[in-house]
């Protein structure tokens, strides 16, 4: 009698996985929007906001380093489920804390983030066809989109009010352990991860470098500041956390046509286009507020909705680059790279936007959005001039050749 093994492909393993990064996905929208509007509403200075949504990511940064050797020695599942418990711990902090100290359980979310993103992408990604990469990463983030909508919506708009809010959060981040651990798949292959500089990676891909990088420096105060961004500009609660979620209603829309480009356009063309976008709408905001136009409200949520559909979604398309350029052989190391990046923008990205609300008020945010935008838009215009896009086919290089012949590879 012979057992059958699963497969590492299967549905059953990608289901297991994606039903849990939906669930920490409705949890930690939830502490991302109840955390800054809380702050808000205390009077709380935005400098002080922005670090306490910057320690979040300083605990993404360190979780990059420290969390793939984690995941190879104990394998993705189990390294899965002590994540999901260490978010659900730190969730519960918050209402023991005074406001002022909340940095500290965000920090240690942010290290669990690292790993449960290590764990899902590289799973993900790894096991993707190169032609389908794209499309397959689209769809785990639509349906992290939606999950992030719904639990600002259905959840945000209620448990504004509810100081059981961070109980509720505790409690899905523990119910996304269920699907993982329930699981009969077996997990991705981890005992060789191989680790991809930055250096090298700057070399062989560097609009995978920046893309990631602007999503994490524009991802970060949207996710994180918008809320105490739409009190400043004189919105109620319940009109601020619409102006959240249209933020990310904007992404979700976006998301599959920029993920069905990635597979079929070039990747810098693509940012090209959206980060130009970017920058006309942020200064449109801008015209708009100092001008006090008539619906300026409708107006504001539209065009948010519309910064948050064409930078968001480039991740999906910084990443597609990547793993064109390099290889989806190092999945682990890759994504953790990716991953790092982005991480590193999120932690700058809030500190900087907040400083600039503080010095000159709402607008702030607005021209921090136009001018990084614009610098980004000029650095992947020369590129494109500079060096043209190598030809793939199926997702791979054309030559045939190995995928990165002058980059340095290390085993850990």
């Amino acid at each position: 009698m012979t057992t059958q093994k699963p497969a590492t492909g299967s549905f059953a393993a990608l289901g297991a996985i994606v039903s849990g990064a939906l669930l920490l996905q409705l949890a930690g929208t939830i502490v991302n929007t109840v955390v800054p509007l809380r702050m808000a509403i205390a009077g709380q200075p935005p400098l002080l906001i922005g670090l306490v949504a910057s320690a979040y990511s300083v605990g993404f940064l360190i979780g990059c380093f420290a969390m793939p050797s984690l995941v190879r020695r104990i394998g993705h599942i189990r390294a899965f489920a002590v994540f999901a418990a260490l978010q659900a711990a730190a969730t519960l902090s918050f209402a023991l804390i005074p406001e002022p100290w909340w940095g500290g359980p965000r920090l240690m979310m942010g290290l669990a983030a690292a790993g449960h993103g290590i764990c899902i992408e590289s799973w993900i990604s790894g096991q993707a066809s190169g032609a389908r990469r794209g499309r397959i990463f689209g769809v785990y983030q639509l349906l992290n989109r939606v999950a992030m909508i719904g639990s600002q919506l259905g959840v945000g708009y209620v448990a504004i009010q509810s100081q059981d809010v961070f109980l509720l959060a505790s409690m899905v981040f523990s119910f996304a352990l269920i699907p993982v651990a329930l699981t009969r798949a077996r997990g991705p292959e981890s005992s060789d991860v191989v680790s991809v500089g930055l250096r090298a990676l700057w070399r062989q891909a560097p609009a995978a470098v920046v893309g990631c990088l602007y999503v994490g420096l524009v991802s970060g105060p949207l996710t994180s500041v918008i809320p105490a961004y739409g009190i400043l500009a004189g919105l109620d609660q319940r009109n601020t956390i619409l102006l959240t979620a249209g933020i990310q209603v904007g992404a979700l829309l976006m998301q599959w046509p920029m993920s069905l480009l990635a597979d079929r356009v070039a990747s810098r063309l693509i940012m090209l286009c959206a980060v130009s976008l970017v920058t006309a709408t942020a200064a449109t905001l801008l015209v708009i507020q100092a001008a006090d136009v008539a619906q300026a409200r409708v107006w504001l949520f539209s065009l948010f909705a519309l910064i948050g559909g064409c930078s968001i979604p480039l991740y999906t398309v910084a990443v597609t680059h990547a793993y064109l350029r390099i290889g989806r052989e190092q999945a682990v190391g890759l994504s953790a790279q990716l991953l790092f990046l982005w991480g590193t923008g999120a932690a700058v990205g809030p500190v900087v936007a907040t400083a600039l609300m503080q010095a000159m008020g709402a607008r702030g945010m607005l021209v921090y959005l136009m001018a990084l935008s614009a610098l980004v838009a000029i650095y992947i215009t020369l590129r494109i001039t500079r060096k043209p896009s190598p030809v793939f086919v199926d997702g791979e290089r054309a030559s045939g050749g190995p995928t990165i012949p002058e980059i340095e590879l290390t085993k850990r």
